[in-house]
């Protein structure tokens, strides 16, 4: 019986092995496939181009021409089926969603930018809840009246919602800059995806009257970002589009 016990373990443990030799095998042939990113000049698109700089991935990138409806048409609609930017094709596959797309991008490079433990995965994306779901959404509210209404439908920012942005922007921008007093990046002393997607929504301060002066701490870090070749590789990609980065 033990004989049969041991047998029995060491043929789970080989097909264990040889499973993980072919996931493996699968995420090596699959990271050397071509990342094409579809994008526009928002936060959004921006987020995981930076991200795609910061792994050093050799990509393709298309500029979605919002203004004239091509995230509309049927093809785009194939690839988001909501008609909105960023979407990622690679190796025949599709995803949409841009933390979805940047967590796909570290992970499937050795969790570079990520974390294989579970713990600080979980911080890290603790950090990108708290940012989109509250900060990054205020910044979105400046971004949509201040630039989108202004450019494609003319309109003059709504001074309530300007106003109540603001508000929360008070209530929750303290949080980030405390993390950011005990840590060089939002998640320790290296550069994650929490950064790029961050940086990506508080480079809407530049384009509007959101106003981030009383921090320190993300001041230092937003700047100290700023100098980064990704922001530079970013910036000179997209500036034939007009690009949002400073």
């Amino acid at each position: 019986m033990q004989l049969l016990y041991v047998s029995c373990r060491i043929l789970v443990l080989c097909n264990h092995s040889a499973l993980r030799q072919q996931l493996s095998n699968t995420t090596m042939e699959r990271r050397n496939a071509m990342f094409t990113i579809y994008g526009y000049n928002s936060f959004n698109g921006i987020k995981v181009l930076l991200t795609a700089e910061e792994l050093g991935l050799d990509y393709d990138y298309v500029h979605v021409e919002l203004g004239k409806g091509e995230q509309k048409k049927p093809e785009y609609l194939q690839r988001h089926p909501y008609g909105k930017i960023p979407a990622l094709e690679h190796d025949g596959h599709r995803l949409v969603e841009s933390a979805s797309i940047c967590r796909y991008l570290a992970n499937i490079n050795d969790h570079r930018m990520y974390s294989a433990d579970p713990l600080q995965a979980a911080r890290i994306d603790q950090t990108i809840d708290m940012m989109v779901l509250h900060v990054g959404r205020w910044l979105g509210v400046y971004f949509w009246q201040e630039v989108i209404c202004k450019k494609f439908f003319k309109k003059t920012p709504d001074a309530e919602l300007i106003a109540e942005a603001e508000g929360f922007l008070k209530a929750h921008l303290p949080y980030f800059d405390h993390l950011l007093e005990e840590n060089v990046f939002l998640c320790g002393s290296e550069v994650t995806i929490a950064d790029t997607i961050a940086y990506a929504m508080f480079q809407v301060h530049e384009q509007t009257s959101a106003d981030i002066s009383a921090y320190p701490n993300i001041l230092r870090w937003y700047g100290e970002f700023s100098e980064r070749p990704s922001v530079a590789a970013v910036k000179a990609r997209l500036e034939k589009q007009g690009s949002m980065l400073g």
